[in-house]
């Protein structure tokens, strides 16, 4: 059965491999793990965006280490969409900057402590934890209050891969350039042109969520067969290091 694979990037490197051993990742030894061995995976479109160095000045340059190696593949084809960076202003859920120097003129460190911050039409305290990072707490969450405490915040984000993706699972299933397609994502944004290819095309769709995350209940609405992405079939699609016949090399501190 003709198989085309169509990977969200940065859903698949969030879900399934940061902060593990296994971000040299053959996508096509991993496609062949996820569907039965009469599906034969002619095509692999990647989705992804090249990413800023602002914070880390390396990351870019193992991104493109990691490309290279995904170009060596010849079902692959990778597109690109584009990775924006700006600043935002949000209310603060969590401020965790305990005995942190905070750079204004002079420095001022914040010490250790429960914050509060007055809102609401009562003047109602909220209670702001300091140092307690990444945990939210009950009384936070839900509709900020008006005057809640805001602060402005440098934040990244990747723009067109979920519309390009989108675009090429629909556009490659009204060619009939497939018989079945596998979509790696947690993106709720891919249920319709999901549901479009396997409801009004009738052409089968498997939906693989990456690792560590619960699909999505709108993606499960459409998918004909459901995946997750096990740490098994991670281990076994890595990349040789080095490639043979190459000189790319797995980033030393991956």
């Amino acid at each position: 059965m003709r198989t085309h694979v169509y990977i969200d990037g940065f859903n698949l490197y969030y879900g399934a491999v940061k902060g593990t051993p296994f971000k040299w990742l053959d996508v096509v030894k991993l496609a062949k793990q996820l569907v039965p061995a009469d599906h034969d995976i002619e095509r692999v479109k990647y989705f992804t965006a090249r990413v800023s160095g602002l914070l880390d000045r390396t990351k870019p340059g193992r991104q493109e280490v990691y490309l290279a190696a995904l170009r060596t593949l010849p079902e692959v084809e990778i597109i690109f969409g584009r990775y924006l960076s700006k600043t935002i202003w949000r209310p603060l859920v969590n401020l965790p900057i305990a005995d942190a120097t905070v750079h204004t003129a002079p420095p001022v460190t914040v010490p250790r402590g429960v914050y509060m911050v007055r809102g609401g039409s009562l003047q109602e305290q909220k209670r702001l934890p300091v140092g307690v990072y990444g945990k939210r707490q009950p009384d936070m969450l839900g509709t900020p209050l008006a005057d809640a405490l805001i602060a402005e915040a440098h934040t990244f984000e990747e723009k067109g891969s979920d519309v390009n993706l989108g675009a090429h699972l629909i556009n490659d299933a009204w060619r009939d350039a497939f018989d079945s397609a596998v979509v790696i994502t947690n993106d709720t944004d891919l249920a319709t042109p999901i549901r479009m290819v396997s409801a009004e095309r009738r052409k089968p769709v498997y939906v693989v969520c990456p690792g560590k995350w619960v699909m999505s209940t709108h993606l499960e609405r459409v998918a004909t067969y459901k995946r997750h992405i096990r740490r098994a079939m991670l281990t076994a699609a890595q990349f040789p290091d080095p490639i043979p016949g190459t000189t790319i090399r797995k980033p030393a501190n991956w």
